[in-house]
Formats: C-alpha cells, structure tokens, sequence
C-alpha cells in the first residue's frame, strides 16, 4: 500500500514539473516579459498584415509589442488634425526609452521575404528630444505588394487583350515598318555617293563661313585705321557740341535779360523794338540748334560712310587715293597748269 502511494506521488510530481516545463516554454515562446513598459500610438493608413501581439524591434532588437490595433473610420483626429484609418497601440520597454527621439521612424517590415511582420523604430536624432509617453506619430505604410500584383495582372490582362483583338492591325504595322526601313535602306544605300558629296559640301561650307568671319573680324573689327577713323569722327562731334552749347547758353541769356528789360521800358514803340528783337534773337537761337542738329546728321551721315565725306572718311581705299593724289600734285605742282 505504501508502494502504491509512493509512486503516486512520483507522478503527480511528474506531472507538475511537466507542466511547470510547459508553461515556462509557452511563456518563452510567447515572449512574455516582465519588464517596465511605456505606451506610444503610430497612425497607419495600411499597415499591412501587422497584427495584435506582433513584435516591436529597435536597431533588431526584440524591445516590446502591437498591443492593439483600432480601426478609426477615416475621421480627423482633434489631438493630430489628420485622417487617420488604424491606429496601433504600441507597448516599448523602459530600457529603450531614451533612445527613442521625436524624429524617430515607424515602419512595418518582415523577417526575410516571407517571415513574421513587425515594427520597426529607427530610433532617430541624439540631438532631439526623447519621444515622450503616449505620443501619437505617424507610422510609414508597408509596400503594397498584393496592390501591386493586382495591378500589374490587371496591365498584363489588358495588354494581352488588346493584342489578341488587335493582332491584324499589329501585324500590317509591323509589315509597313520593315517595308519602310527596307525602302529607306535602299535609299541610303543608292545614294551613299551623293550623300557624301553633301556632307563633304556642308564641312567645306563651314571651312568657308570660319575663314570669311575670320577675314572680316580682322578687316573691320581689328583694323586699326578704322578705330582711328571713328576716333577721329568722335572728337568732331564732341568739338560740335561743345561749341554749340555755350552758344545756346547765350542767347538764352540774351533772351532773359531782354524780357527783364521790356518789363521796364514802358513804352510801347520800345516794347515793339524789343519784341523784334527778342524774336530775332530766338530765330538765332532756332538757327544755332538747327545748325547744330544738321552739324550732328552730317557727323551720322560720316560714319555710316555716305557721301563723299563720309566715303572719304571711312573707305580706306579713297583716302589713300587722296593721299597719294595730295602728294604727287606737291611734287609736281606743274601738272595743274598742264595736262598730258
């Protein structure tokens, strides 16, 4: 009878330390932990196939958990001013919290290309401020692969459609464009002489352009007489104005004064005689910017090369002529008396 008790109680011992066993495995495997936890909310549009009871990981590591994911409509939250469709309601251990910032990353991805998914923080900027308890951050949506693989199907479907339907119309397509390459490669081929011709003809033509924009540029851009010339034609002008100026100044001043004195002579034969004159000195006036005017056309007129002045002036070849003339009539002052 003692017996039988005795082994009794061994397997009654067996059995709890089994079960013991048991619930610590479980426990394990279920990652349950003890330690000191803190709450912070990521707003998701789609968070992909993240569940309730996934793993929360900082830099890898295993720090927490999805407490509770909560659909909530689409409505404007008051506390984020934004639509928000789930809100995951996240549990991070203590020991992680100062290495979590206001700038820190929330984003659902997987082990390897078929594993669990879970939440990932990138644990963001030392420089920032830690990420306070029950703050409310907005999550980065997983990549929508199935959305992706629907659409593409849906693309492939079309396109296979719409070349079975169109399968005439592809075809005369690609009749006429090998047509139409075969043409223009019978073209070229024919041609080929032709063609070099052209483009010997266009580098030739372009030899041409350089070296005539060259001749010119050193002709009558560089020239040295030219610039003398139009120096030349500049200290004219300015001479012109300077004499015409003080010029004008004085029958202005002319002008004044004669009206100050027609106020005090008070009679009239006098005002008639300095009216006449006041009109007489303002037709001076007239006539001198007149002359100055027609004293700056023919300066314009000089440097644009036309008439006999402005021929002289700025063609070269007839101011040599001159020269030339000038000094053989002084070494033969007899032929203006005579003439072969």
């Amino acid at each position: 009878m003692a017996q039988e008790k005795s082994i009794e109680v061994k397997v009654g011992i067996l059995i709890l330390v089994s079960l013991g066993i048991l619930a610590a495995f479980v426990l394990v495997m279920g990652g349950l932990s003890f330690e000191k936890t803190y709450t912070v909310y990521v707003d998701f549009d789609n968070p992909g196939g993240l569940q309730s009871g996934a793993p929360v990981r900082v830099a890898g590591v295993k720090c927490g958990k999805v407490s509770e994911l909560s659909f909530m409509g689409g409505k404007v939250d008051p506390k984020t001013n934004r639509r928000t469709l789930v809100r995951a309601k996240v549990s991070i251990e203590q020991r992680v919290k100062e290495s979590i910032h206001d700038d820190a990353d929330f984003y659902v991805t997987t082990q390897g290309v078929l594993g669990e998914q879970f939440l990932a923080i990138d644990p963001g900027s030392p420089q920032k401020p830690v990420l306070a308890e029950n703050t409310i951050v907005k999550g980065i949506d997983p990549p929508r692969l199935d959305l992706f693989l629907a659409k593409a199907y849906e693309l492939l479907d079309t396109t296979i459609n719409g070349i079975r339907n169109n399968r005439e119309l592809i075809s005369d397509i690609a009749t006429n464009t090998a047509g139409l390459l075969k043409g223009l490669n019978t073209v070229l081929t024919d041609n080929r002489e032709r063609i070099n011709r052209i483009v010997e003809n266009l580098e030739a033509l372009s030899v041409e352009a350089n070296t005539l924009t060259k001749h010119a540029r050193t002709n009558y851009v560089d020239n040295p007489k030219i610039a003398r010339t139009i120096d030349n034609i500049d200290k004219l002008t300015a001479e012109l104005q300077k004499d015409s100026g003080p010029m004008i100044k004085d029958a202005r001043e002319a002008v004044a004064n004669l009206n100050r004195a027609s106020k005090v002579i008070g009679g009239e034969e006098e005002q008639a005689k300095l009216k006449k004159t006041i009109d007489d000195v303002a037709q001076l006036a007239a006539r001198a910017n007149a002359t100055a005017a027609d004293a700056q056309s023919i300066v314009s007129h000089i440097k644009k090369g036309n008439g006999t002045v402005g021929a002289l002036v700025m063609d070269e070849a007839i101011y040599d002529d001159v020269q030339e003339m000038v000094r053989d009539l002084k070494h033969n002052p007899w032929k203006f008396l005579w003439r072969e």
